[in-house]
């Protein structure tokens, strides 16, 4: 068929650098610093698959039937009582939505506020997934750029004072903990100012957090919701980073009328998630703890943070530098501006070395940027990681 019989919104999302940086992380010949997959051997595997048997020999009610959009109410009632543990935030069965993931999510969320041309305000860096979902919708993107402490608040605000009216900032997509691509958290002033500017500009605020379990260093800080007053803070989550990605299980919390609107967008996009892998993870939810299992993966987590940190230390040229983030799966590399990464890992690193990471580029959505990289270091036997970043430093140092 030819691409011409599409559908115009096609053009708006290229999905060609991730599906060949999926492949390539799949490579089991490469070294992949790519994809932010959780280590395999940490899975619950046992506990899951006894939760999936016990739920299917119990016949939970309606375990073979249709169920509430919305999912089942035994799951929300855990996620609502996790959701209040985990931020503060009080919560009833009425504001969570389960999706298929945090994807689905930020899809839906995406749906609900944007027309075409609307202000989608977005960290610059940010999660090259949503870049890719939002394009769907043709929005027109504030970049915001970001500091050592999350993103530059200020900036966001002198636009917000110059795009009013039609033109304004409509939503605001935040990965305040650990974020995804550069490992920088939004201090607690800048989540602060930024509940109260969504109040003062009327915007809503998309606040990703799924690495927010993922504290290896410092103190829990407060999520941007529990600063709301008004009900403009969806906040999305997920287990695909603390337990599997292949349960494809996430949720929004949101402000009731606000879940009711996405429920019914969600019931036209996939009828309902899978009831029989909701009522295994209520099952496994119940029975085991799961901040046990967080508690279990976050010092082997920590370990390959700090030997990636302690690698690029002592290899990497003092012209490139790198966040060094306190949780979560990432880290950020940054190259002098005549450096072009995407260049050096097609043509020398993955010819020359089998390693893999992902350019800077596909992570802004409209800046250029091709001396940055997303390194991953959740994923590689910590075994390796030192001297596949040796190996690295040494090829880069000569492309220098």
């Amino acid at each position: 068929m030819k691409q011409s019989e599409y559908a115009d919104r096609i053009a708006a999302t290229d999905s060609s650098m991730l599906a060949e940086l999926f492949i390539a992380s799949s490579d089991p010949k490469n070294i992949s610093f790519a994809g932010g997959y959780p280590d395999q051997t940490l899975f619950p595997a046992q506990a899951l698959q006894d939760s999936f048997t016990k739920a299917i020999q119990a016949g939970a009610p309606g375990i073979y039937q249709y169920t509430d959009a919305k999912g089942p109410i035994d799951l929300r009632s855990i996620l609502a009582q996790r959701h209040l543990a985990r931020t503060n935030v009080q919560t009833s069965t009425d504001e969570i939505l389960i999706t298929q993931g945090g994807q689905q999510a930020i899809d839906l969320i995406a749906r609900l506020f944007l027309n075409k041309h609307s202000g989608l305000g977005v960290e610059a860096p940010t999660y090259m997934g949503a870049i890719s979902a939002f394009n769907t919708y043709e929005p027109t993107y504030f970049e915001i750029p970001l500091e050592t402490d999350g993103l530059d608040v200020a900036y966001l605000e002198q636009q917000l004072k110059s795009h009013r009216g039609a033109n304004r900032i409509r939503l605001m997509y935040v990965i305040p903990d650990f974020q995804n691509p550069t490992g920088v958290t939004l201090s607690v002033l800048k989540r602060q100012r930024l509940a109260q500017l969504a109040r003062e500009y009327d915007f809503y605020i998309l606040e990703d957090s799924p690495y927010r379990d993922l504290r290896y260093s410092g103190e829990d800080l407060p999520t941007i919701q529990s600063f709301d007053t008004d009900g403009r803070v969806l906040y999305v989550s997920s287990f695909s980073k603390i337990l599997s990605p292949g349960l494809r299980v996430g949720y929004i919390q949101a402000a009731p009328e606000l879940i009711t609107e996405l429920a019914g967008l969600k019931s036209s996009a996939d009828v309902q998630s899978p009831n029989m892998t909701l009522e295994a993870l209520a099952t496994f939810l119940n029975e085991n703890s799961i901040d046990d299992h967080i508690n279990r993966m976050k010092p082997i987590y920590a370990a390959k943070r700090d030997a990636m940190i302690n690698a690029l230390h002592e290899y990497l040229p003092a012209t490139v530098t790198f966040t060094k983030p306190d949780g979560g799966f990432f880290l950020w590399l940054q190259a002098p501006q005549n450096v072009n990464l995407l260049k050096f890992l097609k043509e020398i690193l993955m010819p020359e070395a089998n390693i893999v990471y992902v350019p800077g580029q596909p992570q802004f959505a409209t800046s250029i940027s091709m001396n940055t990289a997303r390194l991953n270091f959740s994923n590689v036997p910590l075994e390796k990681i030192e001297p596949a970043v040796k190996r690295m430093a040494e090829l880069l140092n000569k492309y220098l």
